[in-house]
């Protein structure tokens, strides 16, 4: 029996279009990942050159049809996410179809999100497959699911490279994707992309004791008496979406040094 072949893939390009640098917190996540990759037998693919076919880097995500389409079992993660080097290997338990978490980080958001790009669709989205698209895994017959969002993207690129609307890039067009093209979706436990992390105080050591935080930044880390945060000790993969730009940078660079046992 062969053995099975699995590739992580991630974006992580600085562009014009972008409102931020992605390489000053994207170094954190791509170390991380590669720690992690190596230690686990898993192929390591990280994107920094623009593919000028797109509008915005985030839609190189799509080239992932090429680049992995060898392997047997993919994840497609973004970089601002940071995995635990003792997480397990979790290509060892997936079911095939397309896995991720629940997105139920931010209700509002994903409301409007759907009612925005709903304009393209008849069908309504069922929520309770609604998951986020920064963490993702599939077999390589589900790979095409990129494909078709790949089509989708350039026969309205005029629009979606101009879209003002609010709703995220691709996320929910991905979620509408899955659902209509009738994919089988795993939701899978919370651990694999904690997502929220400062609305569900998840950054704390402790919920009974004073947050250890600077009143004049939230996020800044102060001192955490040798004790790990919640996120670090009970999630596998951390994801620090919704954070301002410095303070993803600071809580990133925190979370390595704690991880490799610098702090």
């Amino acid at each position: 029996m062969n053995q099975q072949s699995n590739a992580i893939y991630m974006v992580a390009i600085d562009h014009g279009k972008s409102n931020w640098k992605h390489s000053n917190f994207a170094q954190y996540s791509r170390k991380s990942w590669e720690r992690w990759c190596e230690k686990n037998g898993v192929d390591f693919f990280c994107v920094t050159e623009h593919d000028d076919r797109y509008g915005y880097p985030i839609w190189n995500k799509l080239n992932v049809i090429d680049v992995c389409k060898e392997y047997d079992k993919i994840g497609i993660v973004d970089c601002d996410t940071m995995i635990n080097i003792n997480a397990p290997n979790i290509f060892d338990t997936l079911e095939d179809g397309v896995s991720g978490v629940l997105d139920d980080s931010n209700y509002n958001w994903i409301y409007h999100s759907v009612k925005n790009y709903g304009v393209y669709f008849s069908d309504k989205l069922d929520y309770e497959k609604y998951i986020n698209a920064g963490v993702v895994f599939l077999d390589n017959n589900s790979l095409k699911v990129y494909k078709q969002l790949q089509d989708f993207y350039f026969t309205h690129q005029e629009e979606l490279d101009s879209w003002n609307k609010g709703g995220g890039r691709e996320q929910t067009l991905f979620n509408y994707h899955l659902q209509l093209w009738d994919y089988k979706i795993n939701i899978i436990p919370p651990c694999w992309n904690l997502l929220g992390l400062h609305r569900r105080e998840m950054l704390h050591h402790n919920w009974q004791e004073e947050p250890v935080t600077n009143p004049q930044n939230p996020f800044e880390w102060v001192n955490l008496e040798g004790k790990e945060p919640h996120y670090v000790k009970y999630g596998y993969i951390y994801h620090f979406t919704g954070f301002p730009i410095e303070h993803r940078e600071q809580i990133m660079k925190y979370t390595w040094e704690l991880d490799s046992g610098v702090l």
